[in-house]
């Protein structure tokens, strides 16, 4: 049972004075009743509306969307659509936020959530995600390319990267797995290793994998993924 005022201040419906004064003009309703005062507490599974309009809780929500190119990774930008664009209108209500970033012109695998806990530890530098690519390049990657990942590749401006596993997937493709996210930081090791990237997606992070999401669309995760996400963590 939680309070009306703070359910519908953490649906983003009002803020709790302004609830106050909705349900004084008896624009609230629990269940088809009027309710007037907004301290009133209100079962989890009670159906509320104000002004006649359902209002959708505040859940903890944890979801995955299979990044399209052409997109930013950010709430807001005045230049470029973001992907939040992409985000069902359901999501947007719960106010996820994607836990990472990618590329402009990558795609692939990104998180979103509105679990402060778990966006912290998504981002932290400390909590070393596995984060796999699959790339595809001009140029050889060579048993001593591999090597050099797996001792940490030297960037061109000095930079040396953590150990990282690279996978030979045939001419021109592989997979590459890095536990950091610097700035552009897998085309930089492929051009450090003598190689031109020409298409990147993110396949997985840490156990959780794209699979087989269509780009530009969105999947909840349910429990035993998010439990296995956290243990990843």
């Amino acid at each position: 049972m939680e309070r009306l005022d703070k359910i519908l201040s953490e649906a983003g419906v009002c803020s709790r004075k302004d609830c106050a004064r909705l349900a004084r003009r008896g624009l609230i309703t629990v269940n088809g009743l009027e309710v007037r005062d907004p301290a009133d507490k209100v079962d989890e599974n009670a159906v509320i509306e104000v002004d006649g309009e359902p209002v959708a809780r505040r859940r903890e929500v944890v979801c995955i969307m299979n990044k399209s190119a052409g997109f930013v990774t950010s709430t807001e930008d005045d230049r470029s659509r973001t992907v939040m664009e992409l985000l069902p209108d359901e999501m947007l209500r719960q106010k996820v936020v994607p836990a990472g970033r990618l590329d402009k012109d990558t795609e692939g695998l990104l998180v979103f959530t509105n679990n402060g806990d778990l966006l912290h530890r998504l981002i932290s530098p400390k909590s070393e995600i596995p984060k796999t690519y699959y790339v595809e390049h001009e140029g050889r990657i060579t048993d001593e390319a591999v090597r050099k990942a797996e001792q940490g590749v030297v960037l061109k401006d000095g930079t040396t990267c953590k150990s990282a596993r690279i996978e030979c997937l045939g001419e021109g493709k592989s997979t590459i797995t890095i536990t950091e996210g610097m700035y552009h930081q897998v085309k930089r090791m492929f051009a450090a290793l003598g190689c031109h990237v020409t298409y990147l997606r993110r396949i997985q992070i840490g156990k959780l994998p794209l699979g087989d999401l269509e780009p530009s669309k969105v999947r909840e995760l349910n429990q035993e993924e998010i439990t296995s996400l956290f243990n990843t963590l």
